[in-house]
């Protein structure tokens, strides 16, 4: 039941933990920021990518939700310990923030059904890193930005950006000789379930941005990924040339599958021994997250390339 449960969070855009972010409500996606002319010290997040781009900033916030979840799913920029646990991405501890007196909650779209409430508490911040019709790249960048001017911090911004831009281009000039084909990039979420991230996804983004071309042209949700059994890739019109790199860690039945699998050594891919793995990245992260990906896919791409040369 609960398996059944992620699947459908993770088909409408809401990633597949329980704690994972976010599903884009575009009409919210530039509410006012804060009008207080004091600069905001006391800061809680209640989203991990929207924690990740306060990190990049140089700023640890006050509190967020479930820190420990942040730390094993974004990995990095490394969350400082002490930072105080607020409770679920969608179900607060309001006694506990309303102890704290922030100065500022950073939310996203997804937190509108408890904007009201959470306006009685402090001042509040929506920002979302993916909105319908624009590169997820070019929104989380727009987003930071906007963070930045609310905190004071906007050559912090900058200084971030231009980092990951740089580690995006030198990831695509590592690229640039190679001879790449389509690529398949996923996330196992148990024996057969995937999530295929596409086009509009962070991930499918930076993929273009690198010159690389996805494998996956199925249909994707909000997100820009799509929840679907791993046999539905063997459709894909460059499923026969195709390299599949899944992200760690593998579920324990998904291990399973990989190594007895009948129906998962029959694909094309998997035949021609081209899988791969890369390490834990977030989907649901931000321009640093984006430049880690780029990294990390471009390590996997050469040595495969290297492997089958």
């Amino acid at each position: 039941m609960q398996r059944r449960h992620l699947l459908r969070l993770a088909a409408a855009g809401v990633a597949c933990t329980p704690f994972l972010s976010l599903a884009p409500l575009a009409s919210l996606a530039h509410a006012a920021a804060p009008s207080a002319s004091v600069v905001p010290r006391r800061i809680v997040v209640m989203d991990f990518g929207l924690t990740e781009v306060l990190l990049t900033l140089g700023v640890t916030p006050l509190a967020t939700s479930v820190p420990d979840w942040y730390r094993r799913t974004n990995v990095a920029p490394p969350l400082p310990e002490g930072v105080i646990d607020i409770g679920l991405l969608y179900q607060p501890n309001f006694e506990l923030l309303e102890q704290l007196r922030p100065d500022l909650l950073a939310l996203t779209p997804a937190h509108a059904p408890m904007r009201a409430q959470l306006e009685r508490i402090a001042p509040t911040i929506t920002l979302a890193l993916s909105a319908p019709g624009v590169e997820p790249w070019q929104q989380i960048a727009q987003e930071t930005r906007r963070l930045a001017r609310v905190l004071d911090r906007a050559p912090q911004a900058e200084a971030a950006i231009a980092d990951a831009d740089a580690k995006l281009a030198a990831a695509r000039a590592r690229l640039a000789g190679a001879n790449a084909g389509p690529l398949f990039v996923v996330e196992f979420v148990d024996d057969r379930h995937l999530l295929a991230y596409g086009a509009g996804s962070l991930f499918g983004d930076v993929m273009m941005r690198l010159g690389l071309r996805n494998a996956w042209s199925g249909a994707s949700n909000a997100r820009g990924y799509a929840v679907t059994d791993f046999t539905r890739l063997a459709e894909a019109s460059d499923a026969a040339n195709a390299c599949l790199v899944y992200i760690d860690p593998l579920p324990d039945a998904a291990r399973d599958t990989f190594a007895d699998g009948v129906l998962w050594h029959s694909l094309p891919f998997v035949r021609a021994g081209r899988v791969a793995s890369m390490p834990k990245v977030s989907q649901g992260g931000a321009l640093y997250s984006g430049a880690r990906f780029a990294q990390q896919l471009a390590n996997v791409v050469l040595s495969q390339e290297a492997r089958h040369a």
